[in-house]
């Protein structure tokens, strides 16, 4: 008896067959390797290191908008005394130590698709978190990290939701990783603190040394109509509008270049993983979410924000930027979750005047209006009136209504010129009843004058100190400012209402920036 291979016949497959058990086996090797490249990822992912003792605030949900705050940490622990680099990592600082060189919020909004991005001057004064004192808000990162995130979070009310730091080496890595940053130049550029050097204009593909000295640079030096070098004099708020420009054309550089496919992002992570830094509660599947949702995504839709500041000095004599809060509440108001216009009750003074007659009413109504968080003015009596009335100023129409949600019986409003932003005037009346910790509902605000509404969908080159802004609408812009001294950003200066709709935050282009390719030149 023939042995049992002897006697068995396989079936002849049809060739329909093969092709599908060929498929089917195809299909599964790419399926496996997929598996293995995303596997692979996350474990890279899990290698970048958590900074486990960061305190930041939670989200409820995924869908939910949150907030990143980004580091460049100019740190000189990684540089290499011997790197031919070294000076130009220095700047013109020198030294050693932890400095943060950038400091950027971005709010990410997974469920609308939006970006926002605020850059905050690292010479801005205000109060360091923990210490009791003012400095410039670059030193509170000096302080660790939890104090710049604290420093944030009590200054401007903005959340701190995601922690993400990057240093100078990381920088560079994650810029060569993805093939550099091609930008157009109008005009020659020049720093030779930070070491950026662009000799003629045209289309240029940064490098990761170019594009860190490029970000950094802060004596910025172009080459005008005539061949000569002019200095730009904005500084630090010129070196913002610059990084925010790179940023938009790198994210356009990574989206093009395929991020969000696993073998690609597993060579970005190569450079991180010994560069960058997060929090202990931004985990691989976050990142990864977040790649995948915004795989459609382009650097024109990142909506880039600044602060208006005011140059000041401290007693020492230094130069430094104070904050014009007022003008910064709408620009804030994005990365908090809140309209433009919307105001607290801490930024709103209220003085009470008593119309009614009644002994103390108005000593007593502004008592408890600072019991809910108004700032009191200097209460005082009114000629009787039936109806209870809340003055304002064209511009105040938030804070109008806040107080109006303060009183239980309501009010009428009325425009008074005369009046500061955000200064109200409330005059009881006989319909009086009292004022309710917890505000009503948003109502329909006042309307504004036609003639002191200043609402506008356009670009504002209007700075909001004494300096000047003008914009190039082909590339390069300079702000006026002495030189070597640091200029307002002109930020937002519209931070009225339009009698109901959100107001409109705009930005002024402020120092040199790169142009924009002429017809028929695309530098990607």
């Amino acid at each position: 008896m023939d042995g049992p291979q002897q006697g068995r016949r396989w079936p002849r497959r049809s060739w329909p067959q093969r092709l599908a058990l060929t498929t089917g086996v195809v299909l599964t090797c790419m399926c496996l390797a997929g598996a293995t490249a995303v596997g692979y990822v996350y474990w890279k992912l899990g290698k970048l290191v958590h900074f486990e003792d960061l305190v930041v605030d939670e989200v409820a949900a995924d869908e939910e908008p949150r907030n990143y705050l980004l580091v460049g940490s100019d740190s000189r622990d990684n540089i290499d005394r011997d790197d031919p680099d070294y000076d130009a990592f220095l700047g013109d600082e020198g030294g050693d130590g932890k400095r943060s060189d950038t400091i950027i919020v971005v709010r990410i909004d997974p469920e609308i698709g939006t970006v926002d991005m605020l850059s905050l001057p690292r010479d801005l004064w205000l109060p360091i978190a923990d210490t009791g004192g003012r400095d410039r808000i670059n030193t509170a990162y000096g302080k660790g990290r939890q104090v710049l995130i604290d420093t944030i979070r009590e200054n401007f009310g903005i959340e701190v939701n995601h922690y993400v730091e990057v240093d100078f080496r990381g920088f560079q890595g994650l810029v060569g990783a993805i093939g550099g940053v091609p930008m157009y130049f109008d005009s020659a550029l020049r720093d030779d603190n930070s070491g950026l050097f662009i000799d003629e204009p045209g289309c240029v593909t940064l490098d990761g040394d170019q594009a860190l000295a490029f970000a950094r640079s802060r004596t910025l030096e172009f080459r005008d109509a005539d061949g000569d070098w002019r200095t730009d004099p904005t500084a630090d708020l010129g070196r913002i509008t610059r990084q925010q420009i790179f940023l938009q054309r790198a994210l356009d550089r990574a989206l093009s270049r395929g991020i969000t496919d696993p073998v690609r992002l597993n060579r970005l992570l190569d450079v991180a993983i010994d560069s960058v830094g997060v929090d202990a509660g931004l985990d691989a599947g976050d990142l990864l979410n977040l790649a995948r949702q915004f795989e459609e995504f382009s650097g024109d839709e990142l909506e880039t924000h600044s602060l208006p500041v005011i140059p000041s000095q401290t007693a020492g004599g230094a130069s430094v930027l104070e904050l014009d809060e007022r003008a910064a509440q709408p620009t804030l108001n994005i990365f908090r979750g809140l309209p433009p216009g919307a105001v607290a009750e801490t930024e709103v003074e209220v003085t009470v005047l008593n119309g009614t007659g009644a002994p103390r009413q108005a000593t007593e109504v502004s008592a408890a209006l600072e019991a809910v968080g108004f700032v009191g003015g200097e209460p005082s009596d009114a000629p009787a009136q039936a109806r209870t009335t809340i003055r304002y100023a064209p511009g105040s129409e938030h804070a109008a209504d806040l107080l109006r949600r303060h009183l239980s019986a309501g009010a009428r409003y009325e425009v008074d010129d005369d009046l500061d932003a955000n200064e109200l005037v409330l005059v009881t009346g006989e319909n009086f009843t009292t004022v309710t910790e917890d505000p009503g509902p948003p109502g329909p605000l006042p309307e504004t004058p036609a003639t002191t509404s200043t609402t506008t969908s356009t670009t504002s080159t209007t700075s909001t100190t004494s300096t000047t802004s003008t914009t190039s609408t082909t590339g390069s812009s300079t702000t006026g400012g002495p030189d070597g001294a640091d200029d307002a950003d002109g930020a937002d200066d519209d931070d009225d209402d339009d009698g109901g709709a959100d107001d409109v935050t705009t930005t002024s282009v402020v120092g040199i920036t790169p142009g924009e390719p002429p017809p028929g030149v695309d530098c990607s």
